[in-house]
């Protein structure tokens, strides 16, 4: 009877199993706004359309289809080797990937990823090979140092004549306003751990409930909201928290009130970041005063001390015929979420005593808006762009130029770094948008989840997370 019993044992437990190793890893964005959505969608497309490189745990650049790269004596120029990987196929095999399939993939990026292609400098003819049938090389014009970082993005996915891209690790198919990923391979593989990942946007107040009950395993805020409610939590061990490249401040409407040059001007001395943190009391919430927070800091009127600062402002706002007995009333527009107008709070305190006042109201009738701007790669100039002329009003053509001159500069990164800094305080002088803060992005990561690591992007790509036994 045992010889029997143990195999028919064995087969019950055969039975049982729950299919691939690795596991169902549940995961919600929280936020409450579309930046929600937004987020996922872009996790999801990081996990289920193959890119040339992606990112490791940390934000890494990693092998992705070019399972190695090196580039040219110039430092511009890329080339890249391809893995001998085939086409999805109805039936059998499909044919190899070739460095053919990759140029027209890139001539073929969709409007709506076009910032992303010419930001790596491939937007020109001419800027990208096929000389043997695995090996790419790319001559980014201008060039950038930030390539490789740009070939990790989902925007620049390898894709087929009609615009299907080549299948990454996991199959994504929509579920709601979320998603269900499933593993392609039988087998866990560096980058595509778990058997199966459900991703769905939720309000914040839902995504840490659930955290709580055990329901979600990683939870990853899509901006500052939500980080007031998680702090309290009662979550303590499981919050993580990193200051990633960006800014949030506040985009300034030229039209109506704000017509006149000189209130802008008082706004953007009499505006600091030093309050909104002090009010969250995070460390990781750090007043930034320049539009990026690896330029160096400033020589300009908002270096001084804050009370020659709040005295020009002054000053100015006298001129344009405003004080305390006749305050500039302003309309502040805020982003989704419990967080902002607690920082609106107390940017409206320090700026009541020299005769500014804020109202709350709808973006469409505001004056300003409290934005948080998140970098996706480090590219201080794809960042400063925002803020080119055609983009925003007011604008300045000496940044321009001196923008155009930093991507002119290529792979010398001092002179990139030094044209940029100049561009920066270009923009500074009738400003378009007042920098207050570095952003932070929050998660919280259960005790038995391995492969989320802290970098200054904050790039999670899930396919890395794994669940502990």
């Amino acid at each position: 009877m045992l010889r029997v019993a143990v195999p028919l044992l064995l087969l019950l437990l055969a039975g049982c199993s729950s299919g691939p190793p690795g596991g169902t890893l549940a995961v919600a964005v929280a936020g409450d706004g579309p930046d929600a959505a937004a987020m996922a969608d872009h996790l999801a497309a990081e996990a289920s359309e193959a890119t040339l490189i992606t990112r490791g745990a940390g934000g890494e650049l990693a092998p992705g289809l070019a399972t190695s790269w090196r580039f040219l004596d110039s430092g511009s120029d890329l080339i890249l080797r391809l893995a001998p990987v085939r086409w999805p196929a109805k039936s059998g095999q499909g044919r190899e990937l070739a460095a053919r399939d990759v140029v027209l993939s890139l001539a073929r990026t969709p409007r709506r990823h076009r910032p992303a292609l010419a930001a790596a400098g491939l937007s020109a003819r001419g800027t990208t090979r096929a000389p043997i049938a695995r090996v790419v090389e790319l001559l980014p014009r201008p060039a950038t140092p930030h390539l490789l970082d740009w070939l990790a993005e989902p925007a620049l996915a390898v894709r087929d004549r009609r615009g299907r891209p080549f299948p990454g690790p996991y199959a994504a198919t929509r579920n709601g306003a979320g998603w269900q990923l499933e593993r392609r391979s039988d087998a866990e593989q560096p980058a595509a751990r778990a058997a199966r990942i459900s991703l769905a946007p939720l309000p914040v107040a839902t995504a840490v409930r659930e955290f709580a009950e055990g329901r979600r395993k990683l939870v990853l805020g899509a901006g500052l909201a939500g980080l007031g409610a998680v702090r309290a939590s009662g979550q303590g061990r499981a919050i993580r928290i990193e200051p990633v490249d960006g800014v949030i401040g506040l985009a300034l409407r030229p039209g109506g009130v704000l017509a006149d040059a000189r209130l802008r001007r008082a706004i953007w001395l009499a505006a600091d970041g030093g309050p909104l943190a002090n009010r969250v009391a995070l460390s990781a919430l750090a007043p930034q005063r320049r539009l990026w927070p690896q330029l160096p800091p400033a020589d300009d009127d908002r270096a001084r001390p804050m009370a020659a600062r709040r005295a020009l402002a002054q000053a100015l706002l006298a001129e344009a015929g405003h004080g305390l007995d006749q305050p500039l009333k302003l309309r502040l527009a805020l982003p989704p979420g419990a967080d902002w107008p607690i920082l609106a709070e107390a940017l409206a305190t320090s700026l009541a005593p020299i005769g500014i006042s804020l109202a709350i109201a709808p973006a469409d009738r505001a004056d300003l808006l409290l934005v948080e701007h998140v970098a996706p790669v480090p590219d201080v100039l794809a960042h400063l762009a925002r803020w080119r002329c055609g983009q925003v009003r007011p604008c300045n053509p000496a940044a321009d130029r001196l923008l155009a001159q930093a991507a002119a500069a290529g792979n010398d990164p001092a002179r990139r770094l030094a044209l940029a800094a100049a561009a920066e305080a270009q923009l500074q002088v009738d400003p378009a948008f007042v920098p207050l803060l570095r952003p932070v992005r929050w998660a919280l990561v259960a005790d038995r989840l391995s492969g989320f690591q802290a970098n200054r992007l904050g790039r999670h790509p899930l396919g890395r997370v794994a669940i502990g036994e």
